[in-house]
């Protein structure tokens, strides 16, 4: 049962061209009103991760309304993968892990790991840091040891 999604009249007009892109996402929508759109599948890892469906799509329509998205760049293949590597460090930003969550330290090794398979391991899409590597003598200044 598809979900509907309120959203600006604007993405709603944008749901058409951008359907390529919304598919190789994992995301089947179809606008049905002037201001609605209604979503029939969606990524299971994002709802895993506990982003809601509603204001990720209306947000992910916005962006690219935002953006400039037309049914011109459905058939350009460099707007389309630029699009969707946007739209990926998007996806991973909403389904991240946030302070406060808590994890095991399975899933902390997990991690840990699985970082170190990561091309762009040194920053989050926003840009901000991902770790910092401190010399022993940065730590001993910290603690006033130094």
């Amino acid at each position: 049962m598809p979900v509907v999604v309120g959203v600006e009249p604007r993405a709603a007009e944008v749901v058409e061209p951008a359907g390529p892109l919304l598919t190789r996402l994992g995301i089947e929508a179809t606008a049905v009103g002037p201001a609605s759109v209604a979503v029939a599948s969606f990524p299971s890892f994002l709802l895993e991760r506990n982003v809601e469906l509603e204001p990720f799509v209306s947000d992910l329509l916005s962006k690219l309304v935002t953006d400039g998205w037309t049914a011109a760049n459905v058939t350009d293949p460099a707007a389309l993968e630029a699009a969707l590597a946007e739209v990926l460090d998007m996806m991973a930003c909403k389904a991240a892990i946030k302070a406060g969550n808590q994890l095991s330290e399975l899933e902390i090794a997990e991690l840990v790991a699985y970082r170190d398979s990561i091309e762009r391991i040194s920053a989050c899409p926003h840009g901000r840091p991902t770790s910092v590597r401190l010399s022993i003598r940065d730590l001993e200044k910290l603690f006033h040891r130094g």
